[in-house]
């Protein structure tokens, strides 16, 4: 039964994914407040709705910073608590130390925590000794983090290597608009470099998807997964080389150029093939990590055009350079030497 829940299809909606980790965070930190007896176990769970995000990096971001301004808090407080232990009125030892937290908080909004914990432990009325309530802050904090950090790791984490190759994929597709567009010449330069910001919106995410993989595991991603690390700096590469080619076809569009309609019918054809191979190959790559189909990386390299044929210079240099790093991702996604185990 349990198999059947956890390989369920809707299992793979971000969002139940989510809600689930949701859920089972706020569960296991009642658990844990109350069997530590703590006096209000809800701010742990409020800390863990607030800490666990999708990625692990993200959790790991809103765990530091909830950490970080408890405990500058949890040690102002201690100052009005003892002000008004010496009978001094409730909001002038709550303004000593209020003004320099909001000073703090207005300077570095990560720590505006800080600022809560203080209220926390100085406005709310406790029949004990009221320096355990910084403490019970701090412990409630310690918590909610501790179990969010857990269930990140733990339950249906979101596998950012099929992410990052998803998007990989999304980001070659941009560069394939861009180097049909200009070869078409139906768009100008400005929108050129409008698809490049599309294609750099998908390669930012494939970058946040690679560094949250590294997180994921204490050994070094390039020793367990030297595809994936070096995924991104081949495709920022390759992008850059695509605008060099685009706006050197552009510049000859306007003059009239020497390279022939039927060099550039090949020179099209080869290099869509190239790229049409990494397309699929990033896509199969984010749902099973199997290359034993991709063993034909060197025929596809193989099959691309060179420069030879092309008369002017420009185009031929951009074409090169082009070529070249097409043949690095082409190899590079053709040897998955990743540690599968």
């Amino acid at each position: 039964m349990a198999s059947f829940l956890f390989a369920a299809p809707w299992l793979n909606n971000p969002t139940a994914r989510q809600t689930i980790r949701l859920l089972v965070s706020v569960g296991l930190s009642g658990l844990v407040a109350w069997l530590t007896n703590l006096q209000e176990p809800g701010w742990a769970l409020i800390t863990s709705v607030i800490v666990t995000q999708s990625s692990i990096t993200e959790t790991l971001s809103s765990g530091r910073y909830q950490m970080v301004g408890t405990l500058i808090g949890a040690a102002v407080s201690i100052l009005p608590i003892t002000l008004l232990m010496f009978h001094w009125p409730l909001w002038q030892s709550f303004a000593v130390a209020f003004v320099p937290l909001a000073v703090l908080a207005s300077w570095r909004p990560n720590t505006r925590m800080a600022v809560v914990t203080l209220m926390i432990a100085t406005l709310f009325p406790t029949q004990d000794d009221p320096y355990l309530r910084p403490v019970e802050r701090v412990l409630s904090i310690l918590i909610g983090v501790g179990v969010s950090m857990l269930v990140s790791y733990v339950v249906l984490h979101e596998q950012a290597r099929r992410d990052a190759f998803r998007n990989a994929a999304a980001t070659v597709r941009k560069i394939v608009d861009i180097l049909d567009h200009a070869r078409n010449r139906d768009i100008d330069w400005l929108g050129i470099q409008d698809l490049n910001d599309e294609g750099a919106a998908a390669l930012r995410k494939v970058q946040a998807a690679v560094e949250e993989a590294r997180r994921e595991r204490w050994r070094p991603l390039e020793q367990r997964d030297p595809m994936l690390a070096a995924l991104p700096k081949a495709l920022r590469q390759l992008q850059m080389d695509t605008l060099v080619v685009a706006r050197a076809i552009l510049r000859a569009g306007g003059q009239n150029t020497t390279v022939s309609r039927e060099t550039a019918a090949a020179l099209s054809a080869g290099m869509m093939r190239g790229f049409e191979w990494i397309i699929i190959r990033c896509e199969s790559e984010a749902v099973t990590r199997s290359g034993e189909e991709y063993r034909v990386a060197a025929g596809v390299i193989t099959a691309l055009p060179t420069e030879e044929g092309i008369d002017d210079e420009i185009i031929r240099f951009a074409v090169h350079i082009l070529r070249t790093d097409l043949i690095f991702l082409i190899r590079l996604l053709g040897e998955d030497d990743a540690d599968r185990s």
